[in-house]
């Protein structure tokens, strides 16, 4: 059949005109899913940001008590090596004087009266002895709740003797800002301390864990004198030396950690009080 030239050229037209608009509906198509793919990068994008804000809070969350918002053990275990790394360096002949971390438990005194009151004036305690210690945070100074109703506080410090001069601020911190129930009651603190490293010719005597069980001791020490106050550790290092040469390293290790009264008496250590005015 011969088609006439007039449908020839409508057929081109036609034709022309469906290859037009394929290739609109393509150039469509083409920045649809353009547009898609950058909405979909776009939300990919989102979602991976949130994740990572998730993440990160989760973290956070893991190393801060909930109460009080300092850290707490598991940030402490975590990061106790590098805060203590400064202080067990080993020292040689021409070496500036290596840095000491004190480490203290700070007690409220009282605390088990205070919180028969109500559970919700002894969290209100805690969180407001926690604030007045947080000012003292600096570099390499480190605040975590350890129990239920003590802190730990690591301080990295240049000279031991700073370290009653610290204990000093942070009780007249929580005594002049803090105060527990209705009645406005004065609040105090019980503090333990002692000096890391124990001895300088030997860094790693006391691993951070038996070091506290010397701290603590320090601590229920303070709170049998009275409370109010700060007892702390003084190590004897040429005492130290000669029982180490005589028994082994091992055994005064195990004798400060499970018996300071008995390292006290031998003169490997000493007590040193830091007190305040009677509350």
């Amino acid at each position: 059949m011969t088609i006439p030239g007039g449908s020839t050229l409508v057929a081109g037209v036609a034709l022309l005109a469906g290859a037009g608009i394929g290739w609109a509906v393509r150039g469509f198509l083409a920045r649809r899913t353009a547009a898609s793919m950058r909405a979909l990068e776009d939300e990919l994008r989102k979602r991976d940001e949130d994740l990572k804000a998730a993440q990160a809070l989760l973290a956070e969350t893991s190393l801060t008590d909930a109460l009080t918002g300092v850290h707490n053990q598991r940030f402490v275990d975590a990061a106790i090596g590098t805060l203590l790394a400064p202080a067990r360096r080993a020292v040689r002949d021409g070496d500036q004087p290596p840095e000491h971390a004190a480490l203290m438990f700070a007690e409220i005194d009282d605390f088990d009266r205070i919180d028969a009151g109500g559970r919700e004036i002894g969290d209100a305690l805690l969180r407001d002895t926690a604030r007045a210690l947080l000012p003292f945070v600096r570099g390499g100074t480190v605040v975590a709740r350890w129990t239920e109703t003590a802190f730990l506080i690591v301080a990295r410090i240049r000279f031991a003797g700073e370290a009653r001069a610290l204990a000093a601020r942070l009780r007249a911190s929580v005594t002049k800002g803090v105060r527990a129930g209705p009645n406005a009651r004065l609040v105090t603190l019980s503090i333990g301390f002692s000096i890391e490293p124990l001895a300088r010719a030997h860094p790693h005597l006391a691993s951070f864990r038996d070091h506290l069980a010397l701290v603590d001791a320090a601590l229920r020490r303070a709170q049998q004198q009275g409370g109010n106050r700060a007892v702390g550790w003084r190590a004897n290092d040429e005492a130290i030396e000669r029982a180490i040469a005589a028994r082994g390293e091992s055994v005064v290790a195990a004798l400060l950690r499970t018996d300071p009264a008995a390292a006290e008496t031998e003169g490997l250590i000493s007590q040193a009080v830091e007190r305040g005015e009677p509350a």
